[in-house]
């Protein structure tokens, strides 16, 4: 039955790969070679002809479809794999590929058929390859041409030169210090809030009961109507040496920190010492971390409060293997509020050893106690232990201080040595007792119980302070009602060493010119005379010597000072011999 539009007439069978007429035979041999080595390098052993046959065929239409495109007007290798894989490159330069595909008849494929017009010179190779032109691998394979080296990191920082930071122009101009008002609670808070160890809002509004309270002892800096900077002045009677002197001290020195380095923090520290001047204050005293800045301003650095940390556990350990105090047997329990006056007169008993402690009266101590400022107070009692007004049956000889893991004040009777590291043991035994793991002494650098409880060898004793130290530093406002008052003190300790010849100092500084003179063991002052054997020094060097912190033989030798005579040296260290400095945290701390 004839179809319309269709030819019954059969077609005869082609080979799948014919060359055309003008392609040299020589050239279609070398081209099958190639092809049939290719397929014999794929095929698996076991193979009948036919699926040899099939198998051949398909593949033959695989590389012929993959690699060959139609029209192709430039040189392009026919056949490529890689040299890591083993096989072989074909290359036809100069050729042109040509590919075409007939329909014959519905539902069936012609073969392809492919044939090649060579130019004139015509060449065909077979090598291995050598470099890889095309690599066959699988979908998502990230593929990396550059060379497996080491290279260096890549920083993406800015390179911008180091500028130092200014602050604005309206922060450099200079502030106006005044008294705060009542208005300012809530701003000085704020500003106060970022100090190491900032005063909660109720210890702010207790200071209101200090028996010395002054509104105008509080200063603030202000610029542009904000607050940014703020200094407080503390009246106060400090001891020196068992001698009471009219003296005030500075405290939370604070300025706002996109304003500092504008001189502000200097003006209020200025303002400061013209409100010690108003209120008779003959010295001034401070605790802070700023020595060198105050130095600047002729305060004189007389040393450092010590906090040295310890575990309990090894401090017990060390206590328990020293020798152990003879004499009375001591009980240890909190204390009553009545006992107050007894840890009064144990205070003044060890402080009139020290340079500048506070003189502590029983209104000042009774306020210091409402701050609430502690945790607890252990007391050391002898005798036996009731409940008594008047420590007829029991007597305290000593008592710890602690607010948290720290120790603010330990003491004892003088009466009773030794007995300071049994109370020291007793606050190691509650702290184990609550699972602290570590406690803080806090105390002067000369007391022995800093290497008691850092162990052998690890207490420092030189002039270097660690973090967490506070450097105490003074300026004379006064010196002449200094030195008069220390006269008295002078004299007894020239007779105490057995000195009956007359002795003269001269003092040459800029604020005060004169001389000491001792007779018979009475000291008396002569202003505007320095005599044949002087001291020349500076304002903040007479506040150390005064006060009990410079030795003349080494500020001679650094130059600091200047003797006439060596005799003056001599003088000197026997009128103002070194004494230790101490300043009870507890009067500082915050409630």
């Amino acid at each position: 039955m004839r179809h319309a539009g269709r030819s019954t007439k059969r077609l005869p069978r082609r080979s799948p790969v014919r060359a055309s007429a003008r392609t040299p035979s020589r050239a279609v041999g070398q081209v099958g070679q190639a092809i049939e080595s290719r397929r014999s390098a794929r095929k698996s052993g076991g193979k009948t002809p036919s699926q040899e046959a099939k198998m051949g065929a398909k593949t033959r239409l695989k590389i012929r479809a993959g690699t060959a495109k139609p029209r192709a007007s430039h040189t392009r290798p026919l056949l490529t794999r890689s040299a890591s894989d083993g096989g072989v490159a074909i290359r036809l330069a100069p050729a042109t590929l040509e590919l075409t595909h007939k329909q014959a008849g519905k539902g069936k494929r012609p073969p392809a058929t492919v044939g090649f017009k060579s130019l004139p010179e015509m060449k065909v190779s077979v090598r291995k390859s050598v470099h890889t032109i095309v690599e066959i691998r699988p979908a998502g394979t990230v593929v990396s041409r550059r060379p497996a080296t080491k290279r260096p990191a890549v920083r993406h920082l800015p390179h911008q030169p180091v500028r130092p930071m200014k602050p604005p122009a309206w922060m450099l101009e200079e502030c106006r210090v005044a008294p705060a008002r009542a208005g300012d609670q809530n701003e000085i808070l704020q500003l106060l809030s970022g100090l190491p160890s900032p005063p909660s809002k109720a210890e702010f509004h207790a200071a209101v009961d200090h028996p010395e309270h002054d509104s105008a002892n509080r200063l603030v800096a202000r610029l542009a109507g904000q607050i940014v900077g703020h200094v407080e002045v503390m009246p106060r009677s400090a001891l020196l040496g068992g001698v009471a002197v009219r003296a005030a001290t500075i405290d939370r020195v604070a300025v706002l920190p996109e304003c500092r380095g504008a001189g502000h923090g200097q003006r209020l520290v200025q303002a400061a010492e013209e409100r010690m001047r108003q209120i008779g204050a003959c010295i001034g005293f401070s605790r802070t971390r700023i020595a060198a800045s105050f130095h600047e301003l002729g305060w004189a650095v007389l040393g450092r409060d010590c906090a040295t940390p310890g575990r309990p556990a090894e401090i017990l350990a060390r206590l328990l293997e020293s020798p152990q105090r003879t004499g009375e047997s001591v009980t240890m329990r909190q204390w009553r509020h009545v006992e107050l006056p007894a840890i009064l007169r144990i205070y003044k008993q060890n402080a009139s050893r020290f340079i500048g402690p506070a003189d502590r009266s029983e209104s000042y101590s009774r306020w210091l106690v409402s701050r609430a400022a502690f945790d607890s107070i252990i007391v050391a009692l002898v005798g036996q232990d009731r409940y008594d007004l008047h420590e007829t049956t029991a007597r305290i000889v000593g008592y710890a201080i602690q607010s948290g893991n720290r120790v603010l004040e330990l003491l004892a009777d003088p009466e009773f040595p030794g007995l300071d590291r049994d109370i020291l043991a007793r606050v190691c035994a509650e702290a184990i007792e609550n699972d602290r793991q570590e406690i803080v002494y806090e105390s002067g650098a000369y007391d022995p119980l800093h290497e008691a409880v850092a162990g052998t060898g690890s207490v420092r004793t030189g002039g270097s302070a660690q973090s967490g130290d506070r450097m105490i530093v003074a300026k004379l406002f006064q010196p002449q009602e200094v030195l008069e008052a220390l006269l008295p003190v002078v004299g007894a300790r020239i007779a105490a060493a057995g000195i009956r010849e007359t002795i003269e100092l001269g003092l040459d500084s800029p604020d005060f010119r004169g001389s000491v003179i001792v007779s018979n063991g009475k000291a008396t002052m002569h202003v505007g005379r320095v005599g044949r054997s002087y001291l020349k020094l500076s304002a903040d060097e007479l506040t150390r010597l005064l006060l009990g912190q410079c030795d003349p033989l080494e500020a001679s030798a650094a130059g600091r000072m200047e003797a006439s005579t060596q005799v003056s040296q001599k003088f000197a260290t026997q009128l103002f011999p070194r004494t230790p400095l101490w300043s009870p945290a507890w009067d500082d701390l915050p409630a």
